[in-house]
């Protein structure tokens, strides 16, 4: 997948439209496909593995997701 189709599903995220576990998950495989070796990236693959729409015990919540996702998307941008 390009860094244009991975910043598709991070806009997606972002602007509030899909927010779910299934779009969580597709940028989470995207992003472990595409910089297997970027430890960076690798910590936003496991951050998005730990996502759940209202966060809970030892989970990420859509505003600390979206918040790191904008950074993601600077950074594959520059």
């Amino acid at each position: 997948m390009s860094k244009k189709e991975i910043i598709t599903l991070i806009d997606t995220f972002i602007s509030g439209q899909d927010v779910s576990v299934g779009q969580a998950n597709s940028i989470e495989v995207a992003i472990d496909d595409e910089f297997p070796d970027d430890d960076y990236m690798q910590d936003v693959v496991e951050m998005l593995a730990s996502y759940r729409p209202g966060g809970g015990d030892y989970l990420y919540d859509e505003e600390f997701v979206t918040n790191k996702l904008q950074k993601v998307r600077e950074r594959l941008l520059s």
